[in-house]
């Protein structure tokens, strides 16, 4: 039937195909999309809310309209710090937090060549369990500000 070298084999063999279903089957999937209001302000956005869609984020999107962005849901509020590891475009961070804009990171700059232990990181300015990056600009222009409502529609 199997010698010990092959049950070894078919062991190990399961082991990482559960490993990959693991990481790729419950943490991996494709991109949801809703829609998040600032006030009367609508964006269409994609959103990140597993560890591995929150690690890449908008990383590699060469183009986003004025109306698109990125929504990152976490569990809980906390202190979320963002950074621009393979970007390539420039954004605005709005940090949201019970219904209401309570800060924001405007016109950040994709990093080139930047190695990761030295890519500036942005901060919450308090906890928050929303996040919305968009084209940078998109603050100014729509003139978001602090207080500012917001709802969702995933």
């Amino acid at each position: 039937m199997f010698r010990g070298f092959d049950v070894w084999i078919l062991a190990i063999s399961i082991l990482v195909v559960f490993f990959l279903i693991y990481v790729y089957g419950f943490g991996a999937r494709d991109v949801d999309n809703g829609k998040v209001f600032i006030d009367e302000h609508e964006f269409n956005v994609d959103i990140a809310d597993t560890a591995l869609t929150r690690q890449r984020g908008l990383s590699g999107r060469e183009h986003l309209a004025d109306s698109e962005g990125m929504l990152f849901i976490f569990e809980r509020p906390g202190l979320h710090r963002f950074w621009m590891k393979d970007m390539l475009i420039p954004i605005d961070i709005i940090w949201i937090s019970d219904g209401k804009v309570v800060g924001f990171e405007k016109n950040v700059e994709p990093e080139p060549g930047v190695s990761t232990l030295n890519l500036k990181a942005y901060s919450s300015p308090q906890p928050v369990e929303l996040v919305l990056e968009v084209v940078a600009g998109t603050v100014d222009r729509l003139e978001i500000k602090n207080g500012d409502s917001v709802s969702i529609r995933l």
